[in-house]
């Protein structure tokens, strides 16, 4: 049996964007949405270089092959986006979402990255193929929020996966198609605005032409923050192809995709009312917009558009650097010692001695700092670094030895004074060795005692 892909394609800047980084493309073959972002005209140049790329796709491949194919061309895409942001500075952090389908027989390959999506239509029945890569997704999936709360939370549009260069792992899945299912593929421009009831309204009973406009049509009657693309094909039994590819948004702009028609932008021709007297005044003002703002003041809040959140989702991935960093250097912490002085008393501390203030006393004290010699109560004062917990007590111990022995060592016999300063009498010690002696015992304790001195790093 050979299914066939018969659809429409359209997109709309929406009411307040001021201009479209949407692209999208539909093909006998291949049906795809890409949502760029990133200011200035990064997002449509990364929307439709990633179309462009996965144009070559339609064509007739081995079910077999499906997912590789796909793969393979959104990866050429990642590195062109990658080359074209290292050449030229302006591109820097551009990115875009991408939701594919390749056909192939009664096979349907999926590929998915970001927060367009891909729903089936199929016995009346509307169901998500794809799963968001959004925060707010996750909060769900976690049982966090609630669906409905996701839909008016503050980060709704914070992206978690985006195709922007860097390496990414897309979802993928191969689906049986059968005669009569009915894909919608959509940027969240549209998804972000209408209900899944209305959008399952809108697709039934309607060709998929009529079913493109009325959708485009219902986001921009419910505001049009976005850019608004949409994508709708029928699945039939049917040996005529249909007579070439579309592309609409950026990739129609730019002319990316050789040989492919652009797709009809603007109201709907059969139904000229669509633009209402809001819709139309809020078009008005964007063009005047045009004269005082530049790309710069869209992208600099999220909810305008996705320049705001490419930088929220740049701005989450330095935070939780930060945060790994900060937890990654506190383990680290735990595992350093040394000897310092806490209140006069010599102390084994858990930290190191550059942070004491983030340092604590473990274990018991080894007696008062005021009885540990020179140079070793310099060193201790500094703080004297340690491999472990066991070295750590190990050197303190030491201290203390060298403390016990100086205090405990007999004391040396005042002379009394000699008859001559360049005489001795035998028996009585001569005041300049003993001055000398005591001396060296004060500026070198280990040199007073028998046993071998503790040693320090």
């Amino acid at each position: 049996m050979s299914l066939r892909l018969h659809y429409a394609i359209r997109s709309d800047v929406g009411h307040v964007r001021e201009g479209n980084e949407d692209s999208a493309y539909a093909g006998p073959y291949l049906l795809a949405v890409a949502d760029g972002m990133g200011g200035h005209a990064a997002g449509e140049v990364a929307s439709s270089t990633v179309i462009s790329a996965l144009a070559d796709l339609d064509t007739e491949i081995d079910d077999d092959d499906l997912l590789e194919a796909l793969v393979a061309a959104m990866h050429d895409a990642n590195a062109q986006l990658r080359a074209m942001a290292a050449r030229d500075g302006t591109l820097d952090g551009m990115g875009t979402t991408v939701t594919a389908l390749l056909a192939s027989g009664d096979q349907l390959g999926v590929l998915h990255v970001g927060d367009s999506r891909c729903y089936l239509l199929r016995d009346e029945v509307l169901s998500q193929v794809t799963h968001d890569h959004t925060l707010v997704q996750d909060l769900v999936d976690q049982g966090r929020i609630t669906p409905e709360q996701a839909n008016t939370h503050p980060q709704r549009s914070l992206l978690m996966r985006a195709l922007d260069g860097r390496e990414v792992e897309p979802d993928l899945s191969v689906r049986q198609v059968r005669v009569g299912d009915r894909y919608l593929l959509c940027s969240d421009g549209l998804s972000g605005v209408v209900s899944g009831e209305t959008i399952l309204e809108a697709l039934l009973g309607t060709t998929p032409r009529d079913a493109v406009d009325r959708l485009v049509e219902l986001a921009l009657k419910g505001g049009g923050p976005d850019n608004i693309t949409v994508v709708v094909a029928d699945v039939v039994d049917d040996d005529e192809l249909m007579e070439g590819a579309l592309v609409a948004g950026a990739a129609a702009e730019k002319g990316t995709v050789p040989g492919a028609t652009a797709a009809r932008v603007g109201p709907n021709p059969r139904n000229p009312d669509t633009d209402s007297a809001a819709a139309k005044a809020a078009r008005i003002g964007r063009g005047a917009q045009r004269g005082g703002l530049s790309a710069d003041d869209f992208a600099e809040g999220a909810g305008r558009g996705r320049g705001g959140r490419r930088l929220i989702f740049v701005g989450v991935t330095v935070v939780v650097l930060l945060v790994v960093t900060a937890v990654a250097g506190y383990a680290w912490m735990r595992d350093q010692y040394y000897v310092g002085v806490h209140d006069g008393e010599v102390a084994v501390f858990q930290g190191i001695p550059s942070l004491g203030m983030l340092a604590h006393v473990k274990g018991g004290t080894y007696g008062p700092i005021s009885d540990i010699a020179e140079p070793y109560r310099s060193d201790v004062q500094d703080g004297v670094r340690a491999d472990d917990f066991a070295d750590a007590q190990a050197k303190a111990r030491g201290l203390k030895k060298v403390r016990d022995t100086v205090s405990t060592r007999p004391t040396t016999p005042t002379p009394s004074p000699s008859p001559s300063a360049s005489s001795t009498t035998p028996g009585i010690p001569d005041p300049g060795a003993a001055a000398a002696s005591a001396s060296a015992c004060a500026a070198n304790p280990a040199s007073c005692q028998s046993s071998a001195p503790v040693t320090f790093p």
